[in-house]
């Protein structure tokens, strides 16, 4: 579309628009007026006044034998004003023409929910003629750049120019997205009218009207719809593969900061969507005001449940967080990001009312498991990869120090960890990898773990025929390969546990995967040259101890610390492995929907499940196997999970354990 008419109208969409059905909640008096239908040839379209219904009025003659006496009806009952949905399409370049067809389908199913729809498309998206647009809007629809917070161009915030709209400056530079000098980043600052003249020049100037009272006047209880803008969801700029996924945390502080200004203005929901179905979004919103915002996220095209993490919203009272990691086609190749997300009270309907919760049901219990580990292993597995799985990950299941370090990788990656002994290969493994059919098999280990024999074995599952053993001369050296076999430098964390005991790395792999980061090992006392030379190569953010100070003692955190480039050395542990668990899912997830229960006594159940809830992301806690201890169990009622997946047989997690689970989660 050209240059021209600020609001570039839509062939599919009438001229003449008739208000529609629509519960407006506005503290103005609206009772007893309705609206006319209109048609404008106006660029910006306008605000009607309302004027009182004389329609309706009817004269009864009642003759008596002195006179005649006109007598007039009450009035009729006021026409609902139509809800105004604003569409706002920033310069996005060469992409701007897509976006402004993605914007069309968003006012053509608005239209047909009956609403008024106010355009501001590029090249005519100026702060003036957007902040118009959205004038008393009921909904707000944006699609351009984003520019959200955490992000890699500064390590401080700057609200003046973050969790906003990318604008206009003015309207003579076509779709052109030069944020230096043809775009505008108008963050919250702007939104919410308080920029100041300290604030970027070029916001002050663009953004506000040189005033720090000219913010953005939608409709009380408004929806925001951010259909395509990186950021809003949780997702970040990942134009390499090598480049990390972000972690739930960062997913949840975008989501956050981005729905903050909106939440402030009194949004009733924040939707961010990159899956191309904000016209749906809309649509539900438009037609089910009644509905609630957590059941209307639940129907978007992204929705998982077993992927959904929840969190109180740190700024705005009574307000969650919803971020899921799932796949989005062949976006950002094809690996698991943060494309939809919810922000604001799951509970509150479009239409302002609290919908009646549902009633409380007990949790899915769900149990993988096989007659022995391996089995055990090979059934996670197939739960949860599809065949065709690009990489799957073997590792002895005598021990678990090698297969703690594929857990990591594996997650990465998103593909399983199998077992083997160290002379063949299961049948259970076997058929799972037949079923599989990776392209890759990794073997982590050395001859002593896993024989040559049993390489050989492999090769006739991968569909490539690569098989590459990941190894060096000790268990500390075998995760420092496999880490540099995954991992660029920068990643954002990695962890640390003892190579000499299991219970504490258990948890720490569904951490490390949720965060994509690798798990290393070290001594109690020391740091191992391997260690230590993989660090250094690294370059971590920041660096997580998993377990207390007898497995991993403070000198040997104290010289972690020269490895963390920002973030510093933290430690997660509790009084005993179950405690420790219950600390790594404190400091890593956020309320989920899918939580891993094995037992703590042994290692290897836990070893095929913890990538998988790494990977999706969920927490893995342990239990004795008889009983829930009593931090495990507050840890539950925190996380408040729709499934629980509890890895091993009755003889490793008992069915009394499952059921004081069920019954914990139904209370």
């Amino acid at each position: 579309m050209g240059g021209g008419a600020w609001a570039h109208h839509d062939p599919s969409v009438p001229l003449v628009r008739t208000m529609g059905p629509w519960k407006v909640h506005d503290p103005v008096d609206r009772i007893g007026a309705v609206a006319l239908p209109v048609t404008s040839t106006l660029p910006i379209p306008v605000e009607e006044p309302l004027l009182r219904d004389r329609i309706g009025a009817v004269v009864v003659a009642a003759i008596t034998l002195s006179m005649a006496v006109m007598v007039a009806a009450p009035p009729a009952p006021a026409a609902a004003a139509a809800p105004k949905v604003a569409i706002i399409v920033g310069p996005v370049g060469s992409m701007t023409d897509g976006y402004r067809s993605r914007a069309n389908e968003v006012a053509t199913a608005a239209t047909a929910a009956g609403a008024t729809v106010v355009k501001a498309y590029s090249p005519n998206a100026t702060w003036a003629q957007v902040k118009t647009a959205v004038q008393g809007a009921n909904v707000i629809v944006y699609f351009g750049h984003g520019n959200g917070f955490p992000n890699p161009y500064s390590a401080t915030e700057n609200p003046d120019r973050v969790n906003g709209w990318g604008l206009n400056r003015t309207t003579t530079n076509g779709d052109s997205d030069n944020w230096s000098t043809t775009m505008v980043y108008c963050g919250e600052k702007a939104l919410l009218g308080t920029l100041v003249s300290t604030d970027g020049i070029h916001q002050w100037n663009y953004c506000g009207g040189k005033t720090n009272t000219d913010r953005i006047a939608p409709a009380a209880g408004f929806t925001m719809v951010y259909a395509q803008a990186h950021y809003a969801p949780g997702f970040g700029e990942r134009y390499n593969e090598s480049d990390p996924v972000p972690t739930l945390a960062e997913a949840q502080q975008r989501v956050r900061n981005y729905s903050y200004p909106m939440l402030k203005l009194g949004a009733g929901g924040y939707f961010a969507t990159a899956y191309g179905d904000a016209d749906d979004i809309v649509a539900r919103v438009l037609a089910q005001p009644s509905r609630s915002y957590g059941e209307t996220f639940k129907l978007g095209t992204g929705y998982s449940a077993t992927a959904l993490q929840k969190l109180s919203h740190p700024d705005i009272a009574g307000a969650q967080v919803w971020v899921q990691k799932t796949v989005a086609g062949s976006m950002h190749f094809g690996d698991p990001d943060y494309w939809y997300a919810f922000a604001g009270d799951p509970s509150r309907t479009p239409g302002g009312a609290t919908a009646t919760p549902p009633p409380t049901s007990a949790p899915t219990m769900q149990r993988l498991a096989g007659a022995d580990r391996y089995a055990t292993a090979a059934a996670v597995s197939a739960a949860n990869f599809a065949p065709g799985t690009s990489v799957a990950y073997v590792a002895t299941g005598a021990t678990f120090p090698d297969a703690l370090s594929a857990g990591a990788a594996a997650a990465h990656h998103d593909g399983p960890v199998l077992l083997v002994s160290a002379g063949g290969v299961p049948s259970a493994t076997a058929a799972e990898l037949a079923r599989l059919r990776p392209g890759t098999i990794n073997v982590i280990g050395g001859t002593a773990m896993v024989s040559n024999g049993v390489v050989d074995a492999l090769r006739g599952y991968a569909t490539t025929g690569t098989v590459r053993r990941i190894a060096g001369s000790n268990r500390f050296a075998t995760a420092a390969r496999v880490s540099a076999d995954t991992f660029a430098p920068g990643v954002p964390v990695a962890y640390i546990a003892t190579g000499e005991m299991f219970p504490d790395a258990l948890a720490g792999v569904a951490a490390a995967g949720s965060s994509r980061g690798p798990i290393l090992l070290v001594g109690a006392n020391h740091i191992p040259s391997e260690t230590a030379a993989e660090l250094g190569r690294l370059r971590p953010g920041r660096i997580v101890v998993l377990g207390a100070t007898a497995v991993v003692s403070s000198a040997v955190a104290t010289g972690l610390s020269r490895y963390a480039t920002t973030g510093g050395v933290t430690r997660l542990a509790g009084n005993d492995r179950y405690a420790t668990a219950v600390a790594v899912s404190k400091g890593t997830f956020g309320t989920g929907a899918t939580v891993f229960v094995a037992t703590g006594v042994t290692f290897p159940d836990a070893l095929g499940g913890g990538p998988v809830a790494g990977g999706l992301p969920g927490p893995l806690l342990l239990v004795p196997g008889t009983y829930v201890p009593s931090s495990v169990a507050n840890e539950l009622t925190r996380l408040d999970p729709d499934t629980v997946v509890v890895l091993g047989g009755t003889s490793a997690v008992s069915s009394g354990v499952v059921a004081a689970i069920e019954s914990r989660l139904s209370d």
